[in-house]
């Protein structure tokens, strides 16, 4: 490993980490830079991004040049038809662009390996996460635990019963929509493997926490996505015809972790709150509580395209329709156009380059979604297609100029690229993982064939000379639009 893509990585940890904790230095530990804080991720990707640059890593492949293309225009655009405030034209230009290429530096950079490790990173913060949201949903709305941004008190969403939606270690709720259908992708990717007792119960210790996280929320959203995931991963273990020992341990886990639940009278009263909140959201809409969350979920699709006349061609000007516009031309913080994600897009950017972000977005999700079903076919890996379907809300429809929102939009895909990139590990890596993490992965080659369909527990790749190897991955990048 070269001393540039050991910075990268530590700098791809730093992101993680501060994607997660950014909310808690907003609200606890500096109030005071709450504002300042919410692009403390952009230096950090400014400097991988010079790493990768001086050593001539940078990704370059059709989604980066587009990425490239639309924020100049962009920029152009603003100051043609749009608000023309310098301020508020590159604070939307960072929001859509800055962080895209970092999507292909992890892709680049990243292993399977340093995945894994990033996936328990992610299991061990969803303990700790679950405990705090456990002690916000059970405090008053006036409780230092529910301060809001700059240590304002009661600055967390209203959920049901009097209790507000807890958001963890992050500013508001949208951050556990975000995080723990990532961790429960995580989660159920690992429960399957064959691991040391240790890790075994660790994994079952953050299912229980991630499912006693899911009604504590008082989130429609974070129940639904989830569940999404979960549907994700049965059709996987159907399609795999994955039903052997290895879907025996992840009945028996989930098992386990519903027994342990049953009996906690903190789940009973989460529950009751929860329904409450449907309840309440039903009677709003005369009864029909998933017709109306189906009917605001189809109207993000095709209000923007109703709007397509009536927005000016260049657009009011990328950055206005975000809370730190709001804040910068209105003085409070808001939405001046649309809560809307492609609402938004389109009427800040204009229908030409509104269609183009929103096209880049969706072809990108589209195109991880090929990658992880031909993993999934080629060599039973289930972990792209999970993190792929966890990565759907914040990179297609989330509103991106949400910091957390988009951060894991970014976290996510790169994710699912490095996974598809970089599929096996040599036996040399793979022997000083199980030392390293206590797992033990040889028979039946779980990792690579998480349904235990590998029956000879060799590699699923013949082994290859090195020239061969190294052709065969120039070829493989540059149909995946890697090289």
């Amino acid at each position: 490993m070269t001393t540039t893509t050991k910075y990268i990585k530590w700098g791809i940890w730093a992101y993680l980490f501060l994607l997660v904790f950014e909310g808690a230095l907003r609200k606890w530990v500096l109030p005071g830079a709450a504002d300042a804080l919410l692009i403390v991720r952009d230096p950090i990707v400014i400097g991988i991004y010079m790493l990768t640059l001086m050593s001539g890593t940078f990704p370059k492949n059709g989604f980066v040049t587009f990425t490239i293309g639309l924020a100049i225009a962009s920029f152009v655009f603003a100051f043609l038809g749009g608000h023309g405030n310098p301020w508020v034209t590159l604070y939307g230009v960072r929001t859509n662009y800055l962080h895209v290429p970092l999507i292909w530096v992890m892709a680049e950079t990243l292993d399977r390996r340093d995945v894994r490790r990033l996936g328990y990173a992610i299991l061990a913060i969803a303990i700790p996460m679950t405990l705090l949201m456990v002690m916000q949903n059970r405090s008053g709305t006036d409780a230092w635990v529910n301060r809001g941004v700059g240590g304002s008190e009661g600055g967390q969403i209203h959920g049901a019963m009097g209790r507000i939606r807890p958001p963890g270690f992050f500013s508001f709720i949208t951050g556990p929509m975000v995080f723990f259908p990532v961790a429960t992708a995580f989660c159920l990717a690992f429960v399957i493997e064959k691991k040391k007792p240790l890790a075994s119960w660790f994994v079952i210790l953050a299912g229980l926490c991630i499912a006693l996280a899911l009604p504590i929320s008082i989130s429609r959203g974070v129940m639904i996505i989830c569940g999404c995931v979960a549907a994700v991963f049965l059709a996987c273990i159907m399609i795999k015809g994955a039903f052997n020992a290895a879907f025996a341990r992840a009945l028996v886990a989930t098992a386990l972790v519903l027994v342990a639940l049953r009996f906690m009278p903190i789940t009973k009263e989460a529950w009751i709150v929860f329904m409450d909140r449907w309840d309440t959201a039903a009677a709003e809409v005369q009864g029909d509580a998933w017709g109306s969350l189906t009917a605001r979920v189809g109207a993000g699709f095709t209000t923007p395209f109703q709007l397509m006349l009536d927005v000016p061609f260049f657009g009011r000007g990328i950055g206005l329709g975000s809370n730190v516009a709001a804040k910068l031309l209105m003085g409070n913080m808001g939405f001046l156009l649309s809560e809307n994600e492609w609402e938004r897009a389109m009427m800040e950017l204009g229908p030409l380059l509104g269609l183009g972000f929103i096209g880049l977005r969706v072809t990108l999700w589209l195109h991880l979604l090929l990658l992880s079903w031909r993993a999934l076919k080629q060599h039973g890996d289930f972990l792209p297609m999970l993190v792929t379907a966890a990565s759907f809300a914040p990179l297609v429809l989330q509103q991106w100029s949400q910091a957390t929102q988009l951060g894991f939009a970014i976290f996510d895909a790169g994710l699912v690229l490095a996974l598809i990139n970089n599929p096996h590990l040599p036996p040399s890596e793979d022997e000083e993982e199980d030392d390293e993490s206590g797992e033990s992965e040889t028979d039946g080659d779980d990792r690579n064939d998480p349904g235990g369909n590998n029956k000879s527990g060799d590699s699923a790749e013949p082994e290859e000379s090195e020239d061969e190897l190294t052709e065969f991955e120039k070829r493989r990048r540059r149909q995946r639009g890697l090289a």
